[in-house]
C-alpha cells in the first residue's frame, strides 16, 4: 500500500497531495543489523497513577512486550532509555521552568518510577542509557554504542510519541540510522498528538509501521 494512503481520512486529501508533490513518505526499509530502542516505558509513564502520562497504556505495553520477546527470541540487541538523576535543579535544567512541580517526589525520590514492568524489563545483557532531555541521543553515548554494535536500523517503541520518542527518532535520523517506529508500541498522553506526530515522522524521518508488519519483517530476515 502507498505510504500516503494509510493517512487518507486523517489528513485532508489536498494536504496529502502537497506531501506527494514533495516526494515525502517513501519507505526507508530495514537494513542488515537491527536493534530495538525502548524509550522511557518505565512505571513513571505507563502507570496511570503517575501524572506524567495519566492514561491507561495497556495496549502500548502489550505491544512492547510482544516486540521485546521477538527481539530476544531472535537474539537481537535491545537498548532502553530512561531519565537520569534529576534531584538537583541543575540536572533538571529548563524543566524547572516548564514543569509546574519539578521538585515533586515522583521526579527524583520514588525508586519505582524508574523501574520497568517485569514483562519487558531489561536483562543484564541489555543496554541502558540515562538521559536528562527528551532525546536519548542528546548528551549520552547512545550513538557510539550503536556504532560499536554495527547497528544500521533502529526499531523504536516507547512514550511519549510527541516528546521523547519524537526526539529520539529525529536524532537517529540525523545520525543516518534507518528508523522504524512501531505504531501500537508508542503512546502519548494526547491521542491527537500521538497521531499527528506519527504522521509527521512517517513523512519525514522514519517508517511508521504496524506491529504485525514489523514482526513479519523481523521473522523473514532474522529467523
Amino acid at each position: 500500500m502507498d505510504k500516503l494512503e494509510k493517512w487518507r481520512g486523517y489528513v485532508p486529501d489536498e494536504e496529502l497531495e502537497t506531501y506527494k508533490k514533495g516526494g515525502f513518505g517513501e519507505r526507508i526499509g530495514m537494513g542488515e543489523r537491527v536493534a530495538l530502542l525502548n524509550v522511557d516505558t518505565t512505571y513513571m509513564f505507563v502507570d496511570p497513577a503517575y501524572s506524567m502520562c495519566g492514561r491507561d497504556m495497556t495496549t502500548v505495553t502489550d505491544a512492547v512486550t510482544a516486540l521485546t520477546q521477538q527481539f530476544r527470541t531472535l537474539n537481537l540487541p535491545i537498548y532502553y532509555s530512561r531519565r537520569d538523576d534529576r534531584s538537583h535543579p541543575t540536572y533538571r535544567g529548563v524543566w524547572n521552568y516548564k514543569l509546574a512541580a519539578p521538585d515533586a517526589f515522583q521526579y527524583h525520590s520514588d525508586p519505582r518510577a524508574d523501574q520497568w514492568p517485569d514483562a519487558y524489563a531489561p536483562r543484564p545483557i541489555d543496554r541502558i542509557v540515562l538521559k536528562n532531555k527528551p532525546s536519548c541521543f542528546f548528551g549520552t553515548p547512545l550513538e557510539s554504542f550503536l556504532r560499536y554494535d554495527g547497528i544500521d536500523t533502529i526499531v523504536v517503541c516507547g512514550i511519549s510519541t510527541s516528546g521523547c520518542v519524537r526526539g529520539a527518532v529525529s536524532d537517529a535520523f540525523a545520525h543516518n540510522f534507518r528508523v522504524i517506529v512501531v505504531e501500537e508500541a508508542c503512546g502519548d498522553r494526547s491521542p491527537q498528538a500521538h497521531k499527528a506526530n506519527l504522521f509527521d515522522m512517517d513523512m519525514k524521518s522514519a517508517d511508521v509501521e504496524s506491529l504485525a508488519y514489523v514482526q513479519e519483517l523481523l521473522s523473514a530476515k532474522f529467523a
